[in-house]
Protein backbone atom coordinates (compact mmCIF):
# COMPACT_ATOMS: atom_id res chain seq x y z
CA UNK A 1 0.00 0.00 0.00
CA UNK A 2 1.41 3.39 -0.70
CA UNK A 3 -0.36 6.80 0.29
CA UNK A 4 0.17 10.61 -1.32
CA UNK A 5 -1.09 13.41 -0.08
CA UNK A 6 -2.65 15.52 -2.77
CA UNK A 7 -3.35 19.31 -1.96
CA UNK A 8 -6.05 20.79 -3.89
CA UNK A 9 -5.01 24.97 -5.11
CA UNK A 10 -7.38 27.30 -6.59
CA UNK A 11 -5.08 27.42 -9.50
CA UNK A 12 -6.79 24.35 -10.81
CA UNK A 13 -10.29 25.16 -10.94
CA UNK A 14 -12.74 24.42 -14.15
CA UNK A 15 -16.36 25.75 -12.83
CA UNK A 16 -16.04 28.40 -10.27
CA UNK A 17 -15.21 27.15 -7.08
CA UNK A 18 -14.48 23.76 -8.01
CA UNK A 19 -11.61 21.35 -9.44
CA UNK A 20 -11.25 21.06 -13.14
CA UNK A 21 -12.57 17.19 -13.50
CA UNK A 22 -9.37 16.31 -16.19
CA UNK A 23 -6.52 18.25 -13.16
CA UNK A 24 -8.25 15.54 -9.98
CA UNK A 25 -8.84 12.74 -12.52
CA UNK A 26 -4.87 13.04 -13.49
CA UNK A 27 -4.04 13.33 -10.03
CA UNK A 28 -5.78 9.88 -9.46
CA UNK A 29 -4.35 8.37 -12.12
CA UNK A 30 -0.87 9.01 -11.36
CA UNK A 31 1.37 8.40 -14.05
CA UNK A 32 -0.27 5.37 -15.82
CA UNK A 33 0.39 4.41 -18.94
CA UNK A 34 -3.41 3.07 -19.04
CA UNK A 35 -5.84 2.01 -20.40
CA UNK A 36 -7.09 3.65 -16.72
CA UNK A 37 -10.60 4.95 -15.79
CA UNK A 38 -10.89 7.61 -13.07
CA UNK A 39 -14.75 7.57 -11.47
CA UNK A 40 -15.16 11.01 -9.46
CA UNK A 41 -18.20 10.50 -7.40
CA UNK A 42 -18.05 13.89 -5.42
CA UNK A 43 -17.42 17.57 -6.18
CA UNK A 44 -13.77 18.33 -4.81
CA UNK A 45 -13.19 22.03 -4.16
CA UNK A 46 -10.19 24.10 -3.48
CA UNK A 47 -8.15 24.50 -0.37
CA UNK A 48 -9.01 20.87 0.56
CA UNK A 49 -6.78 17.84 1.21
CA UNK A 50 -6.60 14.26 -0.26
CA UNK A 51 -5.15 11.23 0.01
CA UNK A 52 -4.13 8.75 -2.71
CA UNK A 53 -4.24 5.21 -1.90
CA UNK A 54 -3.08 2.55 -4.09
CA UNK A 55 -3.28 -1.19 -3.28
CA UNK A 56 -3.67 -4.06 -5.55
CA UNK A 57 -3.51 -2.28 -8.81
CA UNK A 58 -6.90 0.22 -7.89
CA UNK A 59 -6.58 3.74 -6.50
CA UNK A 60 -8.65 4.72 -4.20
CA UNK A 61 -8.67 8.80 -3.44
CA UNK A 62 -10.22 9.88 -0.08
CA UNK A 63 -11.41 13.19 1.49
CA UNK A 64 -10.90 12.26 5.05
CA UNK A 65 -12.80 9.47 5.58
CA UNK A 66 -15.07 9.54 2.05
CA UNK A 67 -14.38 8.35 -0.83
CA UNK A 68 -14.25 10.58 -3.43
CA UNK A 69 -12.40 9.09 -6.88
CA UNK A 70 -10.90 5.71 -8.06
CA UNK A 71 -8.89 4.82 -10.93
CA UNK A 72 -9.20 1.35 -12.02
CA UNK A 73 -7.42 -0.33 -15.19
CA UNK A 74 -10.08 -0.76 -17.91
CA UNK A 75 -11.03 -0.27 -21.86
CA UNK A 76 -11.53 3.01 -23.24
CA UNK A 77 -15.19 3.64 -24.65
CA UNK A 78 -13.87 5.08 -28.01
CA UNK A 79 -10.96 4.12 -30.54
CA UNK A 80 -8.45 6.11 -32.19
CA UNK A 81 -9.81 7.82 -35.38
CA UNK A 82 -7.34 8.92 -37.97
CA UNK A 83 -5.83 12.15 -37.64
CA UNK A 84 -7.56 15.28 -39.06
CA UNK A 85 -5.34 17.26 -41.70
CA UNK A 86 -3.13 19.72 -40.46
CA UNK A 87 -3.96 22.22 -42.93
CA UNK A 88 -7.47 21.91 -42.10
CA UNK A 89 -6.75 22.21 -38.13
CA UNK A 90 -4.79 25.16 -38.87
CA UNK A 91 -7.60 26.50 -41.31
CA UNK A 92 -10.12 25.83 -38.10
CA UNK A 93 -7.51 28.19 -35.92
CA UNK A 94 -7.45 30.97 -38.11
CA UNK A 95 -11.00 31.76 -37.22
CA UNK A 96 -13.22 32.85 -34.71
CA UNK A 97 -13.64 30.47 -31.61
CA UNK A 98 -17.64 31.24 -32.11
CA UNK A 99 -18.83 31.28 -28.47
CA UNK A 100 -17.17 32.66 -25.02
CA UNK A 101 -15.83 30.00 -22.82
CA UNK A 102 -18.31 28.97 -20.40
CA UNK A 103 -15.58 29.19 -17.30
CA UNK A 104 -13.01 31.84 -17.79
CA UNK A 105 -11.09 30.82 -14.59
CA UNK A 106 -10.88 26.98 -16.19
CA UNK A 107 -7.02 26.19 -15.92
CA UNK A 108 -7.93 24.40 -19.24
CA UNK A 109 -9.66 26.44 -21.49
CA UNK A 110 -10.44 30.33 -19.61
CA UNK A 111 -8.68 33.30 -20.86
CA UNK A 112 -8.35 34.87 -16.96
CA UNK A 113 -5.82 32.88 -15.63
CA UNK A 114 -2.13 31.96 -16.75
CA UNK A 115 -3.70 29.06 -17.81
CA UNK A 116 -2.64 25.85 -20.24
CA UNK A 117 -2.52 27.78 -23.53
CA UNK A 118 -4.69 25.00 -25.12
CA UNK A 119 -6.21 26.88 -28.20
CA UNK A 120 -9.57 25.70 -28.79
CA UNK A 121 -11.80 25.77 -32.01
CA UNK A 122 -14.74 24.29 -34.34
CA UNK A 123 -13.47 22.28 -36.99
CA UNK A 124 -16.57 23.42 -39.05
CA UNK A 125 -17.58 20.36 -40.30
CA UNK A 126 -20.37 20.51 -37.23
CA UNK A 127 -18.45 17.15 -35.57
CA UNK A 128 -15.36 17.84 -34.65
CA UNK A 129 -13.59 20.30 -31.98
CA UNK A 130 -9.47 20.93 -32.76
CA UNK A 131 -6.76 22.03 -30.78
CA UNK A 132 -3.42 23.27 -30.62
CA UNK A 133 -0.82 23.33 -27.86
CA UNK A 134 2.64 24.70 -27.48
CA UNK A 135 3.00 24.02 -23.46
CA UNK A 136 4.63 26.40 -21.64
CA UNK A 137 7.92 25.72 -20.07
CA UNK A 138 6.30 26.58 -16.34
CA UNK A 139 4.26 23.45 -16.73
CA UNK A 140 7.07 21.41 -17.31
CA UNK A 141 9.19 18.81 -14.81
CA UNK A 142 13.13 19.38 -14.60
CA UNK A 143 13.30 16.58 -17.77
CA UNK A 144 11.07 19.05 -19.69
CA UNK A 145 7.98 16.64 -19.59
CA UNK A 146 4.33 17.78 -18.89
CA UNK A 147 2.77 16.06 -16.18
CA UNK A 148 0.05 13.68 -16.75
CA UNK A 149 -2.40 15.40 -14.70
CA UNK A 150 -2.28 18.56 -17.48
CA UNK A 151 -2.65 16.51 -20.63
CA UNK A 152 -5.62 14.92 -18.67
CA UNK A 153 -6.73 18.89 -17.97
CA UNK A 154 -6.69 19.26 -21.76
CA UNK A 155 -8.55 16.33 -22.67
CA UNK A 156 -11.63 17.26 -20.36
CA UNK A 157 -12.09 20.86 -21.75
CA UNK A 158 -11.09 19.55 -25.91
CA UNK A 159 -14.08 16.81 -24.80
CA UNK A 160 -16.29 18.76 -23.80
CA UNK A 161 -16.49 21.49 -26.39
CA UNK A 162 -17.34 19.31 -28.96
CA UNK A 163 -21.19 19.78 -27.38
CA UNK A 164 -20.80 23.47 -28.82
CA UNK A 165 -20.88 21.74 -32.52
CA UNK A 166 -22.51 18.67 -32.01
CA UNK A 167 -24.99 18.88 -29.39
CA UNK A 168 -26.59 15.58 -28.06
CA UNK A 169 -30.15 14.25 -28.89
CA UNK A 170 -31.34 15.34 -25.84
CA UNK A 171 -30.71 18.66 -24.92
CA UNK A 172 -30.82 21.01 -21.90
CA UNK A 173 -29.79 20.91 -18.37
CA UNK A 174 -26.68 20.52 -16.84
CA UNK A 175 -23.67 17.87 -17.21
CA UNK A 176 -20.82 16.96 -15.03
CA UNK A 177 -17.37 15.04 -15.30
CA UNK A 178 -18.77 11.32 -14.34
CA UNK A 179 -15.86 9.53 -15.15
CA UNK A 180 -12.90 9.94 -17.50
CA UNK A 181 -10.40 7.77 -18.93
CA UNK A 182 -7.17 7.98 -20.76
CA UNK A 183 -4.17 5.73 -22.34
CA UNK A 184 -0.64 7.25 -23.46
CA UNK A 185 1.55 6.38 -25.65
CA UNK A 186 4.57 8.83 -25.63
CA UNK A 187 4.81 12.06 -23.70
CA UNK A 188 4.30 15.94 -24.11
CA UNK A 189 7.32 17.83 -24.36
CA UNK A 190 8.17 21.54 -24.18
CA UNK A 191 9.48 22.73 -27.60
CA UNK A 192 7.09 20.80 -29.77
CA UNK A 193 3.58 21.88 -30.77
CA UNK A 194 0.54 19.02 -30.56
CA UNK A 195 -2.74 18.82 -32.03
CA UNK A 196 -6.18 17.54 -30.54
CA UNK A 197 -9.19 16.12 -31.89
CA UNK A 198 -12.69 15.17 -30.35
CA UNK A 199 -15.78 14.30 -31.15
CA UNK A 200 -19.32 13.10 -29.10
CA UNK A 201 -19.36 9.21 -29.77
CA UNK A 202 -22.79 8.71 -28.41
CA UNK A 203 -25.74 9.93 -25.52
CA UNK A 204 -28.43 8.26 -24.03
CA UNK A 205 -31.08 9.91 -21.26
CA UNK A 206 -28.56 9.40 -18.56
CA UNK A 207 -24.93 10.41 -20.22
CA UNK A 208 -22.36 11.68 -23.06
CA UNK A 209 -19.84 10.34 -24.21
CA UNK A 210 -17.06 12.29 -25.66
CA UNK A 211 -14.07 10.85 -27.37
CA UNK A 212 -10.46 13.03 -27.94
CA UNK A 213 -7.17 11.98 -29.35
CA UNK A 214 -3.41 13.72 -29.02
CA UNK A 215 -1.15 13.54 -31.84
CA UNK A 216 2.19 15.23 -31.80
CA UNK A 217 5.18 14.89 -34.42
CA UNK A 218 5.71 11.11 -33.75
CA UNK A 219 2.27 10.66 -33.83
CA UNK A 220 -0.76 9.79 -31.55
CA UNK A 221 0.58 10.55 -27.93
CA UNK A 222 -2.54 9.70 -26.27
CA UNK A 223 -6.59 8.69 -26.44
CA UNK A 224 -9.03 9.54 -23.93
CA UNK A 225 -12.96 10.30 -23.28
CA UNK A 226 -14.75 11.84 -21.27
CA UNK A 227 -18.48 10.45 -20.15
CA UNK A 228 -20.48 13.68 -18.76
CA UNK A 229 -23.61 12.24 -16.60
CA UNK A 230 -26.57 14.85 -17.03
CA UNK A 231 -27.91 16.72 -14.32
CA UNK A 232 -30.98 18.55 -13.86
CA UNK A 233 -29.38 22.05 -12.74
CA UNK A 234 -26.05 22.42 -12.46
CA UNK A 235 -22.57 21.60 -14.19
CA UNK A 236 -21.70 22.13 -17.73
CA UNK A 237 -25.07 23.72 -19.51
CA UNK A 238 -26.07 21.24 -22.38
CA UNK A 239 -26.74 23.53 -25.68
CA UNK A 240 -29.80 22.84 -27.45
CA UNK A 241 -28.23 23.59 -30.92
CA UNK A 242 -24.79 24.17 -32.21
CA UNK A 243 -23.20 27.36 -31.47
CA UNK A 244 -21.09 27.12 -33.96
CA UNK A 245 -20.02 25.12 -37.52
Amino acid sequence: MSDTTLELLDTYVGMPGTMQGGYIAGLAAGDSEGPVRVRIRKALHPGESLVRTVEEGQTLVLREEQLVMTATPGPLHVAARSPIPREDIDAAMARPLGWDPPYPTCIGCGHEVDGLGVRIRPLGDGKHVVAVWSPAPQWADPNGVIPREFIWTAFDCVTAYVLFVDPPTISGGGAVTGNIAAQFFGEVRIGETYTFQSWRERDDEKSIICGGALYGPSGLVAIADQELIRTKDWGFEVPAEPLAT
